[in-house]
């Protein structure tokens, strides 16, 4: 999940370029600066990252990463290893 200020959002589509924040109430323009709090399961703590707004839809937006930690990017591969790893 990613909270946007108080705004609770289901993350979408992540990887370790950025992200898409499913959410109907929160409608930012393109270029703006935003922290997200990332909660991922290999993460003990939820995690500030730094994201700019790259594109907007009616169900959400598109976010850039500005930058991610070394904890943030070990979490975010190791999910996308998980999901390789799942059965279709």
């Amino acid at each position: 999940y990613g909270l946007v200020g108080s705004e609770m959002c289901i993350r979408d589509s992540l990887s370790l370029g950025g992200m898409f924040l499913d959410t109907t109430t929160l409608s930012l323009p393109f270029g703006t600066e935003l922290t997200v709090t990332l909660t991922l399961p290999m993460l003990v703590d939820p995690a500030p990252v730094r994201c700019v707004v790259r594109w907007a839809i009616a169900s959400g937006l598109g976010v850039s990463f500005l930058s991610l930690r070394a904890a943030e990017t070990w979490a975010i591969n190791q999910l996308s290893v998980q999901s390789r790893d799942v059965p279709r």
